[in-house]
């Protein structure tokens, strides 16, 4: 640690230097901390899970007695977070129900408002240079973009609602689809948006592995030359 007289000796490029490195040091989000590798192995099974998360694999699940076997578990793990995602969704919707939106906007808005949050999250970190932060923030915008998928693949079925929902409002892909002229094709839309999302999701985890086990492990080299 440096002494009083050692801060004397810094010229002032110097000061600011030796600031910016300590309060580097001290971020609690640096990937090097061990419970950050430790959450990132914790959370590893869910991430494969959820990988796998579409129409049909939630339909073989769905309703099947489950208790404390993995699907049940990532299953109960995943409907926490779906339903926080959900009232954001809701909110969304809610806000065009107060100031009057078309119905296309008040469909659209609540998958908007979803995607949102996660994106401003992942920019809020980003210009902190808090790539940690940014890493989980891909993957919750993916773990939104998995649910949007799922959503969008059965378009097809108008008054058919998520199954922790309940009732029988209007399926906002359904109108949405219907009202561009893809209703058709809403398999290919869902199957291509489940394809972008999973790229995020494993890419967002591969890269917090990287941040948190390898580049934080490599030796700082010094660069070979002749002194001047």
């Amino acid at each position: 640690m440096k002494s009083y007289k050692d801060y004397e000796k810094l010229s002032v490029k110097e000061m600011f230097k030796h600031s910016e490195n300590e309060k580097n040091s001290n971020t609690i989000t640096r990937a090097s901390d061990l419970g950050v590798r430790a959450a990132l192995v914790i959370f590893m099974p869910y991430i494969f899970w959820l990988s796998k998360y579409n129409d049909a694999y939630v339909s073989s699940i769905h309703n099947r007695q489950m208790h404390l076997d993995f699907d049940g578990i990532m299953l109960a793990f995943h409907g926490l977070i779906s339903n926080a995602n959900m009232i954001i969704h809701e909110s969304g919707h809610g806000i065009c129900y107060i100031i009057g939106c078309p119905q296309f906007i008040t469909a659209l808005n609540g998958t908007l408002f979803q995607l949102a949050l996660p994106i401003l999250f992942i920019y809020y970190y980003y210009k902190r240079s808090n790539m940690t932060l940014v890493g989980l923030g891909g993957i919750w915008f993916a773990q939104n973009l998995i649910y949007v998928a799922w959503y969008m693949s059965y378009a097809h079925q108008p008054h058919r609602y998520p199954f922790f929902l309940g009732g029988d409002a209007i399926h906002d892909f359904w109108y949405m689809f219907s009202q561009l002229g893809v209703l058709e094709y809403d398999w290919l839309i869902a199957g291509v948006t489940r394809f972008v999302a999973v790229s995020i999701l494993l890419g967002s985890y591969l890269y917090l592995l990287y941040i948190a086990f390898l580049k934080n492990e490599k030796p700082n080299r010094k660069k070979r030359g002749r002194k001047i």
